[in-house]
């Protein structure tokens, strides 16, 4: 099991290295090429084994979709309840590809005494006696739901890790349902009578409290589709941040359908002001912001809730349940406004940034230099490329300066991901205005071949009208992101700044 950082859930389009892993057995499958087959069993009309290749032979579908454990927040709960303790961050966003379960259902020709089908995994428990993770999925909602047999993830083929070569989708529905390494499937009147069918990944249907006694089959409920929820991702609870106008960001999502409003509270839930919003794609989360004017010295809390299209509002307290499942409380962070600490932190990013990608920290952390010499440094690097200006020089002088020794600048994050969250910490200048129409015409050039002609998605993500951070389009269209080459060479600040324009008309 691995949990997804609050840095890494920053991007709309959750990155691979840093989306969250769940499996219930340890034994993976070292062979997932197209020779991989499932067996489709019970009540069809053609039962017969499938190959990976016959299946890619099909039409495709490919969708953004958040997918989420029904365990995430199980260490919020109080009091406390075993299990895994994900916080926040068991929940990612990504784009699937895969051949749509109504087309493979229509190859086997499902019986209509055929309710239930029971999709296995190729992982099996250590010791036999235990119980195989197995679901029983109601046919009606398979179909509902739009799912699919996926063989790509963010446009690569499926790792491993994340149930490749091939696992079950349901766009809005919790994970214990997307079934990993499907390797099986078994159509049937009933559900499955093995223990993850039939006890598994139930919700009480009464008000329980800690000690009260409850039977997850005859007094439980199969868990469905996700709750509604926002998560704050920018800044995380604890952080410093600059005095000044600051935006808080985040994701807003629900099972239910889009979500309408997303509401914050800076006075402990007493008023609420309306977030701005981005529209949903598909199955996806969607972005928020919201500007907090930061005063120095000063503690704040912020609280967040959404509401779907359905009418589904946030709680503003968590209902106890023994399973720690389903957790979607109004999120809540507290930071402080800070200008020195902010600095230092801004400063030591800087550094990360400019200086290690040809320095080791080691070199850096050798040098017992003033901030007087630590400009002086950093100004010669201007001989070998570094394009800085005397307020970054200052800015990461001051923070190296100051630096414990002990300290890592490289910090937790995935160095792949670009986990810039503030203007402030890479843009050449305070904000970025352009002109849309040239934009529009530099897009078509440079980006339409992945991201379409509208900007609405191709072989890459939707880019047109969502929230994205100044700092985090400036910088992937610098310096690249993962099968995103750099322009760096090709497009200039005014042209980008162009380009943004467009993308936010």
């Amino acid at each position: 099991m691995a949990e997804g950082s609050i840095e890494a859930l920053r991007p709309w389009e959750t990155p691979l290295e840093g989306f969250f892993v769940r499996t219930h057995h340890n034994s993976l499958p070292t062979k997932t090429d197209d020779s991989w087959a499932i067996s489709f069993e019970g009540l069809l009309k053609k039962p017969q084994k499938l190959s990976l290749k016959q299946l890619k032979s099909k039409v495709t579908v490919q969708f953004h979709a958040v997918l989420e454990c029904s365990g995430n927040g199980r260490a919020l709960f109080n009091p406390p309840v075993s299990g895994i303790q994900w916080k926040r961050g068991a929940v990612g966003n990504a784009e699937w590809r895969g051949i749509p379960i109504k087309d493979v259902f229509g190859l086997l020709g499902v019986l209509p005494t055929a309710k239930y089908a029971t999709f296995e995994g190729y992982d099996e428990p250590v010791i036999p006696s235990k119980a195989k993770f197995v679901r029983s999925i109601p046919i009606s909602l398979l179909l509902e739901t739009g799912a699919i047999l996926a063989f790509e993830m963010n446009r690569e083929p499926l790792p491993v890790a994340h149930g490749g070569p091939v696992r079950l989708v349901m766009p809005n529905i919790y994970g214990q349902n997307w079934i990993k390494w499907v390797n099986k499937v078994a159509f049937s009147a009933e559900p499955d009578s093995r223990a993850y069918a039939a006890k598994a990944y139930r919700m009480p249907t009464k008000t329980l409290k800690p000690g009260d006694s409850w039977d997850p089959v005859k007094e439980g409920r199969p868990i469905d589709f996700i709750k509604v929820q926002t998560i704050f991702t920018d800044p995380k609870s604890g952080d410093s941040v600059l005095p000044g106008t600051y935006i808080a960001r985040g994701k807003a999502f629900s099972g239910s359908g889009p979500i309408v409003k997303v509401e914050i509270s800076i006075d402990a839930g007493k008023t609420w002001n309306v977030a701005k919003l981005a529209p949903r794609e598909e199955y996806s989360w969607q972005e928020f912001e919201f500007s907090v004017d930061i005063k120095d010295g000063t503690q704040y809390e912020l609280i967040s809730r959404a509401t779907d299209a359905k009418g589904n509002v946030q709680p503003l307290n968590q209902e106890w349940n023994p399973k720690g499942y389903l957790y979607n409380a109004a999120d809540r962070i507290s930071f402080s406004g800070s200008k020195q600490r902010a600095n230092y932190t801004r400063g030591i990013d800087l550094v990360t940034q400019h200086c290690l990608t040809c320095h080791s920290q080691e070199i850096i952390e050798q040098q017992k230099l003033t901030k007087s010499d630590w400009a002086t440094v950093i100004k010669k690097m201007a001989d070998y490329g570094l394009n800085i200006d005397s307020e970054t020089v200052d800015t990461m002088a001051s923070a190296l300066a100051q630096r414990n020794t002990n300290l890592d600048l490289t910090g937790s994050e995935d160095p792949i991901v670009d986990l810039s969250a503030q203007p402030e910490l890479i843009l050449p200048k305070k904000s970025m205005t352009g002109h849309a129409t040239r934009g529009k015409k530099i897009f078509s050039n440079y980006c339409a071949a992945c991201h379409g002609v509208d900007g609405l998605g191709k072989n890459g993500p939707r880019l047109k009208g969502r929230l994205i951070p100044d700092a985090i389009f400036y910088s992937s269209i610098k310096n690249g992101k993962r099968l995103m080459p750099s322009f760096k060479n090709q497009l200039s600040n005014k042209d980008i700044e162009d380009v943004r324009a467009w993308i936010h008309n």
